[in-house]
């Protein structure tokens, strides 16, 4: 979580649009030469030979050496001078760089491969780095010129990054196996688009020990990550929210949380990473059943902390023989841009509804409620059934309004609640999550009932919060 006084408030994918390619190309290669005629040409690029020296500094009989010397007469390498010397064609000359060098042969050879790009700076990544996914991120926009015109600016790219991709090993062994020096690119043959797909970008935006923001990264898998934060940028101005802390405030206030609050500057209202360590080793030392984190849930450090407390009471109900089937187990989501853009929250999501039965018990109820204006927004339902549908009948729409759309929660009813709240605040690219895990069952029982009077209320007589399963709203016509 926190590395050279950076910490990590948030990660979130980035979905950079990129395509694969078949690229056949012609490379030139350096190739050493047979033992006999490697050290003929050498002895005879230091000084002209005769064929009777050659004969007796290699041990030939007269009959091998003529047929040494012969075959290099006719492969255009040696020639006879007027002093009956051997000398060195401007071809075999053509070996050496300097006096004394081992004689290396270019050639020219075919070979092909399957190379990924993405659009923005055509940096080539790893094939293995792909899964294929749309989901679970924030999409990038490139210039359509450059998805357009795809073909002819990989293939400038790929000349220009053959030696990179080469030390990758994004291609054939092959090229490389029979030389010493490295090849270089004779003339690329053609370049065909096979597909599009994804470069998924995980970014950490992180805050200073005074709780300011600081600059982003630089993606590893990048030649240039200046053009791809100017991207980012773009992205987030158009995702930008009013600042919400005061309704945060409101909301701990609503929900009995105090200490929270604490983890909040008092004059500049900045979370300060300090008073959360504070916290956390004030929870452990009095094993107050509260753990306190910074960033969203499904984050790893932070999953981990659920699963720690998750596991145990999963444990108990599979060996406890009392019906647990009717046990509800609700996530309701914030109305926040960033949540759930990132494929750990597709882990945590699945993990919560694979881990909720077993083959002979089911141990609790899981529901994920999603954001809705009502029971029949059909737009916003069919986008989280593009996110989410995979899921089916787990996740269902919330009207919009739980504590002004701001906190998520995480509540299986008697055993334990997890409380984010999605601050959002102008210096910040994107919102801040801060929360609690707790099992203490007072906390537990109050904030349980506030989820489960909202989502079982309404907001007219006609209107009902819970607005039924997502994939029913998104076929409405």
């Amino acid at each position: 979580m926190m590395s050279d006084n950076r910490v990590t408030y948030h990660e979130i994918d980035f979905l950079l649009p990129a395509q694969r390619f078949n690229i056949h190309f012609s490379y030139i290669s350096q190739k050493g030469l047979p033992f006999i005629r490697e050290f003929v040409l050498r002895l005879v690029h230091v000084a002209p030979m005769s064929k009777a020296q050659i004969s007796t500094y290699f041990g030939f009989s007269r009959r091998e050496a003529e047929e040494a010397i012969e075959d290099l007469v006719q492969r255009g390498e040696l020639t006879l001078s007027t002093d009956g010397r051997l000398t060195l064609t401007d071809k075999s000359n053509g070996y050496f760089s300097q006096l004394g060098e081992i004689p290396q042969l270019s050639t020219v050879q075919d070979s092909g491969a399957t190379l990924s790009f993405e659009l923005a700076t055509f940096s080539c990544f790893s094939n293995q780095d792909v899964q294929d996914r749309w989901k679970a991120g924030i999409r990038l926009k490139i210039d359509d010129n450059n998805a357009s015109q795809s073909e002819r600016l990989v293939e400038k790219h790929f000349q220009h990054q053959f030696n990179q991709i080469l030390d990758k090993g994004y291609l054939s062994h092959q090229l490389t196996q029979d030389s010493k020096e490295q090849p270089s690119v004779y003339t690329v043959n053609s370049v065909n688009k096979l597909r599009q797909l994804p470069l998924r970008l995980t970014t950490k935006f992180q805050m200073d020990n005074e709780g300011k923001s600081v600059e982003r990264e630089d993606y590893e898998e990048l030649n240039s990550s200046e053009c791809v934060h100017e991207l980012i940028a773009i992205e987030l101005s158009g995702l930008s929210r009013l600042n919400n802390t005061m309704s945060i405030f409101k909301s701990m206030v609503s929900l009995g949380d105090e200490e929270t609050l604490k983890l909040f500057d008092s004059k500049t209202s900045l979370i300060i990473p300090n008073y959360v360590y504070e916290m956390q080793a004030l929870e452990r030392h009095i094993a107050s059943g509260r753990m306190t984190f910074l960033g969203p849930i499904y984050s790893k450090d932070n999953w981990e902390k659920l699963q720690k407390t998750l596991i145990p009471v999963i444990s108990k109900r599979i060996k406890n023989k009392a019906d647990t089937g009717s046990s509800r187990f609700t996530w309701i989501a914030p109305s926040n841009p960033y949540w759930a853009k990132s494929e750990r929250f597709s882990s945590s999501l699945s993990y919560i509804m694979h881990r909720s039965s077993t083959k002979v018990k089911t141990l609790y109820k899981p529901v994920l409620y999603v954001p809705v204006s009502d029971e029949r927004d059909f737009r916003v339902a069919k986008q989280w059934q593009n996110e989410l549908g995979h899921f089916g009948k787990d996740v269902k729409g919330l009207a919009e309004g739980f504590l002004d759309g701001h906190v998520e929660v995480l509540h299986l009813e008697d055993e334990l609640v997890t409380v984010i709240y999605h601050v959002t605040q102008p210096d910040f690219p994107v919102s801040i999550p801060v929360g609690f895990i707790s099992t203490d069952k007072a906390t537990v029982a109050k904030i349980g009932k506030l989820v489960i009077d909202y989502i079982d209320g309404s907001s007219s007589f006609d209107k009902l919060n819970d607005c039924g399963i997502i994939s029913s709203i998104a076929n409405i016509h």
